[in-house]
């Protein structure tokens, strides 16, 4: 398995550096061909394989423009992606950020639409394997987060949030949790919900920071008419290190509670893409969830860089059920393509291996974290 992800790897890269030159020219210039205009553009094929999606093929881009004519302010994105996979599952996703007034508001929105084979192995950090862990369930969601200048304590923002999620669980297979409706959430639902958060941001860059530090608090409440009324917490640190030459050292502390009556699939969940990278998201889940992880980050050439990463992290019930004895850890490196040279923007290929053999290939545009 580990040489099938390797050569995925590999391969993603080489096709690549073949390719992104061809989808670069739809890059929009100005007369001066040594400047770039407002909107810039770049897309990119992909394969892959992994244990949950088997064979699948995608793609995905990022649009980049300016709002203004300002040297300070910050670049705004739409980013998307879509995928199909043998056995059946489809995701699409866009997530939009828009910096104005000299990045004193912004507005983010988040869109998703899928329908995958999730697993559940129920509530805990000592979950075991039992064969039957697989479910399809099929997901909306919608967040509106608008940041202004700062309106409490001395944050650099305040961000007032509305979010919609609407889940349907299609087919619990064999899955022992759903088949007894022994678990809060077996049916699906709406969710709605109001939340605030508070933002510092300190990178010299959105996309490949190499200095500086960025601080993220949310909260949100999901009252009625939500099927579920809860509410949670997320914190969200982060800091950079320039080293050598062009050697960056990332560092993130993230922390995320739920309220009781959450249904099982908000619960905070360890793995995924950007925290414990070779652990299937939600291998671990529990009301409660802490990991620290930090990454190492080498340009190579010009274009072409690597990164080696480690961390570890729990769930729980409660923050004092964490403890050393059944702590997850998870390590592993990756390969990075500078494809839009102007906002540092990197396409990324990264194998994670956690504890008992544990392991995922990941795939996407930005940094982890």
């Amino acid at each position: 398995m580990y040489r099938i992800l390797v050569l995925c790897c590999i391969s993603q890269l080489c096709f690549a550096q073949q390719n992104i030159g061809v989808i670069d020219s739809l890059i929009v210039r100005s007369k001066d061909s040594s400047s770039i205009k407002k909107i810039t553009f770049n897309g990119y094929p992909y394969v892959f394989y992994t244990p949950e999606t088997q064979a699948a093929i995608g793609g995905g881009g990022i649009f980049l423009f300016y709002t203004k004519k300002n040297e300070k302010l910050r670049p705004s994105k739409v980013g998307f992606g879509a995928h199909y996979t043998t056995n059946k599952q489809y995701k699409f996703t866009m997530n939009s950020s828009v910096y104005f007034n000299e990045n004193n508001l912004v507005v983010n929105m988040p869109v998703s639409y899928g329908y995958t084979l999730d697993k559940f192995w129920g509530v805990g950090n000592t979950t075991e394997d039992i064969g039957n862990e697989g479910y399809f369930r099929q997901d909306f969601s919608l967040q509106l987060e608008v940041q202004v200048p700062p309106v409490l304590f001395f944050a650099d923002r305040t961000g007032f949030i509305l979010d919609y999620k609407n889940t349907v669980i299609d087919d619990p297979r064999e899955n022992s949790f759903l088949l007894n409706e022994s678990v809060n959430g077996f049916e699906g639902g709406d969710i709605f919900g109001l939340g605030i958060n508070l933002v510092w941001d300190r990178r010299d860059n959105l996309f490949y920071p190499t200095e500086g530090h960025y601080q993220y608090i949310k909260f949100i409440v999901y009252p009625e008419p939500s099927d579920y009324v809860f509410s949670t917490f997320e914190l969200d640190v982060r800091y950079y290190k320039k080293l050598l030459k062009n050697q960056v050292l990332a560092t993130n502390l993230y922390l995320m509670s739920v309220g009781s009556n959450a249904p099982f699939y908000e619960l905070p969940a360890l793995g995924g893409q950007n925290r414990m990278r070779g652990y299937f998201q939600g291998r671990y889940r529990d009301r409660n969830y802490v990991a620290f992880q930090s990454e190492l980050r080498q340009y190579i050439s010009k274009k072409l860089g690597f990164v080696a990463f480690a961390g570890f992290g729990d769930v729980g019930e409660e923050i004092t059920d964490l403890n050393l004895k059944d702590l997850k850890y998870s390590f592993g490196g990756g390969l990075r393509y500078l494809f839009n040279k102007k906002e540092n923007v990197n396409l990324r290929m990264d194998i994670g291996i956690g504890r008992d053999g544990n392991t995922g290939i990941y795939f996407g545009i930005e940094e982890a974290f």
